[in-house]
């Protein structure tokens, strides 16, 4: 994420009803997943209760101090707050102190995330393919839009070799297989028998572009605790 700016008022970045809310209880340490329901500027927040229960009652939650972080579309807001009131009745929801100050993030485009993820490699040039052998199955260790980390047993080819990758993307449990070509920017061995490959891709089309968008963002807020996996 780029330097967060500040800002005093949550109706300047206009947060949407349904947004995620991830609220960290500061004591007892506990870190919940809501959803805002509303908010009135200047005075609080509205948001569901946690959909799981926490084993702490009303009584012990209502002023305890919390950090907030709301979801936006490709943003991230975060500030210090307390939990004012848990309304039970007649629709459970909680008040949160409204912040005298927010930091606001944008989310880079080149931000990678980490995973564990098969992928399949190929050389492009049928020469080396059949000169060098390489394992076809490595693990894809990072991804962003502009490249992947790939680890393997071995090391891959040279700087500069161009490589076929496929991969499958689970997105709303469907899995999309993605072809492209990537580019060897680096590689060294991390520890005896594991190499970590530096790649990046090259000549994307449109469709994967979007499909692989679509996975480093629900990854990253997966990673970050904004969604269930």
């Amino acid at each position: 994420m780029s330097i967060a700016i500040k800002v005093n008022s949550l109706q300047s970045v206009n947060p949407a009803i349904g947004s995620n809310v991830i609220i960290q209880i500061i004591s007892p340490r506990r870190k919940v997943a809501l959803q805002l329901i509303g908010f009135i500027e200047g005075k609080s927040l509205i948001v569901t209760p946690p959909k799981k229960a926490i084993a702490l009652s009303p009584s012990s939650l209502e002023g305890a101090n919390v950090k907030v972080h709301i979801m936006l579309q490709s943003r991230i807001c975060t500030f210090i707050s307390r939990i004012v009131k848990i309304m039970p009745e007649p629709y459970n929801y909680w008040h949160i102190a409204y912040p005298s100050e927010i930091e606001v993030s944008n989310i880079r485009k080149n931000t990678r995330v980490e995973l564990k993820m098969p992928v399949a490699i190929e050389y492009k040039d049928s020469q080396l393919a059949l000169a060098r052998e390489i394992p076809n199955i490595a693990l894809c260790t990072d991804i962003s839009m502009q490249g992947m980390g790939v680890e393997a047993p071995c090391e891959l080819g040279k700087k500069g070799d161009e490589f076929s990758v496929s991969m499958r993307l689970s997105l709303l449990d469907i899995d999309q297989l993605i072809l492209c070509t990537i580019v060897l920017r680096s590689a060294k061995e991390s520890e005896p028998g594991v190499f970590q490959h530096g790649f990046e891709f090259v000549n994307w089309d449109d469709d994967s572009k979007v499909l692989a968008a679509a996975y480093i963002y629900r990854t990253m807020l997966v990673n970050l605790g904004y969604l269930d996996k």
